[in-house]
């Protein structure tokens, strides 16, 4: 597995406006910094993100699969906190964000 270079990832996170923009935005930034490669020769890379279940990205290039995990990342927050499902921590031990429902 690869992990992506820092400065990759700095493009900012576009979270719903109706939840809390700042905090959101860094979460998602630092849950993209967690990103895990993987070459799958032939067809591509994949990538996810640990403790995020079921979120995965598919590209040509590490480039082109880092927007989609982005553009994934992103759904798939808005997703779970309008589902009052939470986030998961992006340290061990750490809570997440709370919901604030």
């Amino acid at each position: 597995m690869i992990r992506p270079p820092a400065s990759g990832l700095e493009r900012s996170c576009r979270i719903d406006d109706s939840l809390p923009v700042a905090p959101l935005n860094t979460y998602c930034s630092q849950a993209l910094k967690l990103a895990e490669i993987t070459f799958l020769g032939d067809e591509g890379y994949a990538a996810r993100i640990p403790g995020f279940r079921g979120l995965i990205a598919t590209g040509a290039t590490k480039r082109e699969t880092l927007a989609e995990l982005e553009t994934a990342l992103v759904d798939w927050i808005n997703l779970a906190l309008k589902r009052g499902l939470g986030l998961p921590p992006l340290r061990p031990g750490k809570p997440a964000l709370a919901t604030g429902r």
